[in-house]
């Protein structure tokens, strides 16, 4: 009883070990990465692929509930950056966060390193021109990255790249319907991390509805930064000197 009760202990210390070293690897060798929140009663509302011509209706939307969101934004997905300019700066202004979410929406690990670079640097430039920032969060379309995404994250200075613990499913090949995608949050809780998008259906018929739902929970809409424990927002952003419109501002 003796033995197998000290094996038991030096298992536990074992596993204990080598999670630490991990952890330690992993922040060694690369950035860290994220899946959910790590404040209790936070829950993340993320939404990605903007800016589209819905995101003056999705601000709106979250001004009026008083939620602070994160955006993962891309260059040159739906629209060009520069053209919703305006709609990117009230989302600054008010306190939510902007973060990477590539140039034109690109698998990473198709790339190569010096593309990978231009996917991430083309965002942080448009960034600097129309707010004055340069983004600290990355988060990889498909939610595919590779050791060498976070090696060049972790050298430009990146928090940590952001991935989900939930994910709404408003951007499946066969999108469910509303009420569908509303059903899956509330099964959402403390911690979460929520993946969703910047389309009709997501902001026109769930983001109004669910906001309520969760909380009536209790829990506290916080963005990325503060519920991974980044309150500072130097922790968020590099600043830099904004730009004015010139014909850099274009995505060609």
């Amino acid at each position: 009883m003796l033995y197998s009760t000290i094996w038991m202990i030096l298992n536990i210390l074992n596993i204990t070990t080598a999670v630490k070293i991990k952890h330690l690897l992993k922040r060694q060798n690369g950035v860290n990465i994220y899946e959910q929140c790590q404040n209790p009663k936070s829950i993340a509302l993320t939404f990605d692929d903007g800016p589209t011509p819905l995101s003056s209706k999705l601000n709106q939307i979250l001004s009026e509930k008083r939620v602070l969101a994160t955006f993962f934004i891309n260059g040159n997905n739906w629209e060009c950056i520069y053209n919703r300019a305006d709609e990117l700066k009230d989302r600054f202004h008010n306190g939510h966060l902007l973060a990477n979410h590539g140039w034109s929406h690109a698998h990473m690990n198709s790339l190569s390193r010096t593309d990978k670079i231009k996917e991430i640097e083309r965002v942080e430039d448009a960034m600097a021109k129309i707010l004055g920032v340069k983004p600290r969060f990355f988060r990889p379309p498909y939610g595919e990255y590779d050791e060498e995404l976070l090696e060049i994250l972790s050298e430009k200075g990146y928090k940590g790249l952001v991935l989900w613990s939930q994910d709404s499913g408003d951007s499946a090949s066969e999108t469910p319907s509303a009420s569908q995608i509303i059903e899956n949050y509330r099964s959402y809780g403390e911690k979460d991390l929520i993946l969703s998008h910047e389309n009709q259906v997501t902001i026109e018929k769930v983001a109004p509805t669910i906001i309520p739902i969760l909380r009536n929970k209790g829990l506290s809409f916080q963005t990325v930064g503060k519920c991974l424990n980044f309150p500072s927002k130097k922790d968020w952003y590099r600043y830099v000197s904004a730009g004015a419109r010139d014909e850099t501002w274009a995505c060609n």
